[in-house]
């Protein structure tokens, strides 16, 4: 289904959001990797005298630049995200009025209409939680949890492993 403004669908909204996930995930890490540059090539370069200030003004922008591409990239994922929850919880609703509407009048005369009521509004409010929190957050937590390891590998594997075998 598109929204009004037929910008996307929620298959290429589920992309945009896996997408920006990875994205953000792989951001994340980026800076630490960068920090280890500015001490190894910025601030304690081999074989110099002192430290390379060009090298260090460098990375350092480079280091905001990726800061605020994240931030942006973190907005943007709970603009889509939201969205795509907005777009499922109409959906679902439409499509639970329209089976509401078919129902026959006997159910309609045995169902209480406050059990209705109450699980529509609470069970549909608990599929859009899931759409736009739960989903995005597992997904994000795996990605950013492998991306750190990875990073933590890049820079330095005996330590990596030490922090590794202390998680339970």
């Amino acid at each position: 289904a598109t929204d009004e403004g037929g910008w996307a669908t929620d298959g290429g909204r589920v992309l945009t959001v896996v997408a920006l996930v990875l994205t953000t995930a792989v951001l994340g890490v980026v800076n630490p990797l960068l920090i280890q540059r500015v001490f190894d090539d910025g601030l304690f370069p081999e074989g110099a005298s002192g430290p390379d200030v060009e090298v260090v003004v460098s990375l350092c922008i480079a280091m905001l630049a990726v800061t605020l591409v994240s931030g942006v990239a973190g907005v943007w994922q709970t603009i889509v995200t939201n969205r795509l929850g907005q777009s499922v919880l109409r959906d679902l609703r439409n499509d639970l009025y329209g089976h509401l509407q078919g129902l026959s009048l006997s159910f309609y005369a045995s169902a209480r209409t406050g059990d209705l009521q109450s699980r529509i509004t609470n069970d549909v409010g608990g599929v859009q939680t899931a759409v736009t929190s739960t989903l995005s957050s597992i997904l994000s937590n795996t990605v950013t949890f492998i991306s750190a390891v990875v990073a933590m590998l890049l820079l330095s594997v005996p330590l990596t492993v030490l922090a590794l075998f202390t998680v339970p």
